[in-house]
């Protein structure tokens, strides 16, 4: 074996030269049975139903965010109204190191049509408007003080643009 590659959140051990089922179960091994694992990702105890989003009585419109724009993110109170019981709005999920930034004015940095996954390398298309945002990063706080600084998804319906203002 290989020295671990430290992953966001636990150690995930390098096997080399593995077959594609001794892959498969070390998949399974490292999300499983690594003693870090439970520590890590303690069992939490889902709702029994889950809780659709409450739907705004006015149309949502994308907003069509180009790079440069300049955009304030709207209140917790009307992030959480656009969550489900997951804390997720269109399958992309609210971290707690983003409520920072609610009610500060980003511009955008970049649109975000695709991503690749680091577990497996699948790439994915996205399929509802999401963007970063210049300075906003992710702290690792809520990551046991992951210092890897990843840029964090906003979604359109998370975001108010803006007129233009100059930087001071």
């Amino acid at each position: 074996m290989e020295k671990p590659v430290t992953s966001c959140n636990f150690l995930v051990p390098v096997v080399k030269g593995a077959s594609v089922t001794n892959d498969r179960l070390a998949k399974r091994m490292r999300r499983f049975l690594h003693p870090y694992y439970r520590s890590v990702f303690p069992k939490k105890p889902l709702p029994e139903k889950p809780v659709q989003p409450q739907k705004s009585t006015d149309k949502e419109e994308a907003l069509d965010l180009q790079q440069g724009e300049w955009v304030e993110v709207r209140s917790l109170e009307e992030i959480n109204a656009t969550l489900d019981a997951y804390r997720k709005s269109k399958g992309l999920e609210w971290m707690d190191e983003m409520a920072q930034f609610c009610g500060k004015r980003l511009r955008v940095f970049k649109r975000v049509k695709t991503l690749k996954l680091e577990p497996d390398g699948q790439v994915r298309k996205l399929r509802s408007p999401t963007v970063f945002l210049e300075g906003a990063y992710c702290d690792g706080k809520g990551h046991f003080g992951c210092d890897r600084a990843c840029f964090l998804f906003w979604r359109e319906s998370w975001l108010k643009r803006v007129p233009d203002q100059k930087m001071k």
